[in-house]
């Protein structure tokens, strides 16, 4: 990430998903960086500068966002124009968002079809930051313009159809699959 930030290509950037979680939890290795910006995003810039920077492959290009292989390092760039609700966390001048805006983002990403590691993930920042029903409240702030059905929210948090054929994602601490379904489903009864 720091050849990254010393060729500027992070300016308007932040780190979210998993490794940006990671960095705040510690809860396990990623090897996948995903960079958001509320801004456009300049994609031949970005191609260019990683091309003298190391060995790129393209695996994903549109107007609007980019997922590539950099030195064996998946790197997804993404313009998401939903505000970070928090101050951003900083690593050696890499902007980080918090885990509590990381959180709604998991929820987000869920209400479309979470992976495995996006229900774990939230579990994590709802075991070790903020409870569920406090981050549904900063979900519905930060999502003010989208109008989201909490009902279909809920509903999602225990579908676990499609992450149930996921592998385990590798955690540091020991959590179960089953405890992490077991704790959507008492918490959504609680909530509802």
């Amino acid at each position: 990430m720091e050849i990254l930030e010393k060729a500027g290509i992070l300016k308007n950037f932040y780190l979210a998903g998993g490794t940006g979680l990671a960095f705040q939890l510690n809860h396990r290795l990623s090897h996948h960086l995903d960079f958001f910006t509320n801004k456009d995003i300049n994609i031949k810039f970005i191609i260019r500068e990683l091309k003298n920077l190391g060995k790129l492959s393209i695996e994903n290009e549109s107007e609007n966002s980019l997922t590539c292989n950099f030195n064996t390092t998946i790197i997804t760039f993404l313009e998401y124009d939903y505000p970070c609700l928090f101050v951003f966390k900083n690593l050696q001048g890499i902007k980080i968002a918090d885990s509590r805006d990381i959180g709604c983002m998991k929820i987000d990403a869920i209400s479309s079809g979470g992976t495995k590691r996006d229900f774990i993930e939230l579990f994590y920042i709802c075991k070790k930051v903020i409870s569920l029903d406090e981050l549904i409240i900063l979900f519905q702030r930060k999502y003010k313009n989208v109008e989201y059905n909490m009902i279909h929210i809920f509903k999602s948090l225990l579908y676990f159809e499609d992450a149930e054929k996921e592998p385990m994602p590798r955690t540091i601490t020991s959590t179960s699959w089953k405890d992490v379904k077991n704790y959507f489903k008492k918490e959504v009864k609680r909530l509802n």
